[in-house]
């Protein structure tokens, strides 16, 4: 088994997408670890992601050719029903894949990411 410390993502809002996070993962914590706006987010499974902003981040998602950045993929029953349950998250639009569901999920006013549901 590969083991690993944590997740390090890059984003122009760190607050916000912590924010949006804290609405996904359910029984999750975020701490802001220092002052530059990098936050540490705690998954109730202790998954951490170390979530760093940098302004210069300029890779957004594009919903057209399916470029951008991609969140965990979910693995649990019931995913797409947590989802579409949570008043907090807003579904834009959903893929069918062979791999599971790909959804697209607005995180901000100005982004939108992508969130695919394992089958299993």
């Amino acid at each position: 088994m590969i083991q690993f410390d944590h997740i390090e993502v890059h984003v122009t809002n760190s607050k916000a997408y912590v924010e949006f996070l804290l609405k996904l993962f359910v029984s999750s914590r975020a701490k802001k670890i220092s002052k530059n706006n990098t936050y540490m987010f705690l998954t109730a499974d202790n998954i951490r992601f170390e979530i760093k902003e940098n302004q210069f981040y300029t890779n957004t998602f594009n919903i057209i050719n399916g470029k951008g950045f991609c969140l965990p993929c979910f693995r649990m029953k019931g995913a797409l029903m947590h989802l579409e349950n949570n008043n907090q998250i807003q579904i834009i639009k959903t893929i069918q894949n062979p791999d599971g569901d790909c959804i697209f999920l607005k995180i901000t006013k100005e982004l939108i990411g992508t969130l695919k549901i394992m089958k299993f």
